[in-house]
């Protein structure tokens, strides 16, 4: 298996690691902001890309009013969840959108494969949700992954390449997002077993 497949989990393993990831001290921090990096790729094909890393993985953009007259500012981030862990949460940390909501959208892979005049119900992305200012705080895993026309997945997800897919109608004015992707290691079977093994040993007496 690659990097760039995601891997599948069960869900009795999902809700497992669940009840784990909460304790895990966030470190990560800013991975990408627009206002340092430059405007992110507005090519699909060749998406902006960045390696998350365990912690809160903060990704700060712009879309909307483009540059380019008449024009959309779209953004597309290719971001890897490395191998041993899992993304738990996709966090509207802020937003300020041009219409009611901004959407964003997300395929297995490093690119989309789908233009953003895209109008089929059905799609090959992996899931997508809209958001906006009262979505700030609120966590987008959950409505990407039962999304209407997706393909859809099981939360967390797995390691492996994903492709996000972010824009706003509205190209009267610059609209801004700010997601806090969270990344968990996966605890270590064997890591677990010999613990177990361990808190199970008779200790020896002292002479």
């Amino acid at each position: 298996m690659n990097a760039s497949t995601p891997i599948a989990l069960p869900l009795a393993l999902g809700a497992a690691l669940g009840a784990t990831f909460p304790q895990m001290q966030a470190r990560a921090g800013i991975v990408l902001d627009e206002a340092t990096s430059g405007d992110f790729s507005d090519d699909r094909l060749a998406p902006t890309a960045v390696t998350l890393e365990a912690g809160m993985n903060v990704i700060a953009g712009l879309s909307g009013l483009s540059p380019v007259p008449d024009m959309h500012d779209l953004d597309y981030v290719r971001f890897t969840v490395p191998v041993g862990h899992v993304l738990t949460r996709f966090l509207v940390q802020d937003a300020f959108v041009g219409g009611a909501f901004s959407f964003v959208g997300m395929q297995a892979g490093p690119e989309v494969t789908i233009p953003w005049t895209w109008s089929n119900v059905n799609s090959p992305l992996l899931g997508w949700s809209h958001f906006g200012s009262s979505d700030i705080g609120s966590d987008l895993l959950p409505m990407m992954a039962r999304s209407p026309g997706s393909v859809g997945f099981t939360p967390p997800l797995g390691a492996g390449t994903y492709t996000l897919w972010i824009m706003e109608l509205d190209i009267s004015q610059v609209s801004s997002y700010r997601f806090g992707l969270e990344v968990a290691p996966i605890p270590g079977p064997a890591a677990a077993w010999l613990a177990a093994v361990l808190a199970r040993r008779p200790r020896r007496r002292s002479v």
